[in-house]
């Protein structure tokens, strides 16, 4: 006996916030979470900060950063993929996982399942949401013994 299984034509394809946006508001969107990610990435691992977002997400946004070039060393040059991420879980308390580029193709092919692209949550949180540093929302100051 054979089944047939059928697929739901009706189901609409999901659009995310960003798409809906100006060039130059996702432009805009993209130099100011480059920005802020690099204030982020200066910061020592010794000031306790923690990323509160999936895994996932830090390496969608470490790779949306990486692919605008917007981020470049004392010599001018660009920061490599891998770099930005070993920085980035360093501060940010994450274990670095095995193979970056992987699990940004990963992120990049979730868009519309279960989970929009971290761009597109970022581009909502700054327009609709009106918030000028949305990654302020995914990390937390943690205080030691001694701070209390």
């Amino acid at each position: 006996m054979a089944m047939i299984i059928e697929m739901d034509t009706h189901m609409r394809h999901t659009t995310e916030f960003a798409e809906t946006l100006t060039k130059e508001q996702r432009n805009y969107a993209k130099e100011q979470m480059a920005r802020q990610l690099a204030d982020l990435l200066a910061r020592s691992p010794r000031e306790n900060l923690y990323w509160q977002e999936s895994v996932t997400d830090l390496i969608d946004l470490a790779h949306e950063v990486y692919m605008g070039g917007r981020l470049v060393d004392g010599q001018g040059r660009a920061f490599s993929f891998s770099g930005i991420v070993r920085r980035a879980c360093a501060v940010l308390h994450v274990p670095a996982p095995h193979n970056p580029y992987s699990m940004a193709y990963n992120a990049r092919n979730r868009k519309g399942v279960r989970q929009t692209s971290f761009f597109s949550r970022y581009c909502w949180m700054m327009y609709v949401k009106r918030v000028s540093n949305p990654l302020n929302g995914t990390v937390v100051k943690l205080k030691m013994k001694n701070e209390e």
